[in-house]
């Protein structure tokens, strides 16, 4: 798990994931309805995810690349 490339594309594919997960429920729940307060919480949460998955992924990538100019 130490090059870039590996990291950059995981983060990008957990992120995709937590976003399709999100679409489905809340098209689950607005199923045959107009309450847009049945998925105001789903989509906050799907929005907070992907911060903290992208956020998280991207500063631990930036201590990887830290790391590497230390040892140089």
């Amino acid at each position: 798990m130490k090059k870039p490339a590996v990291v950059i594309g995981i983060i990008i594919i957990v992120n995709a994931c937590i976003w399709g997960l999100t679409m489905i429920m809340s098209s689950r729940a607005l199923q045959g309805t107009g309450a847009y307060e049945a998925i105001q919480n789903i989509l906050a949460g799907g929005s907070s995810a992907s911060l903290i998955v992208v956020g998280g992924g991207l500063a631990g990538l930036a201590t990887l690349f830290k790391g590497r100019e230390h040892a140089r």
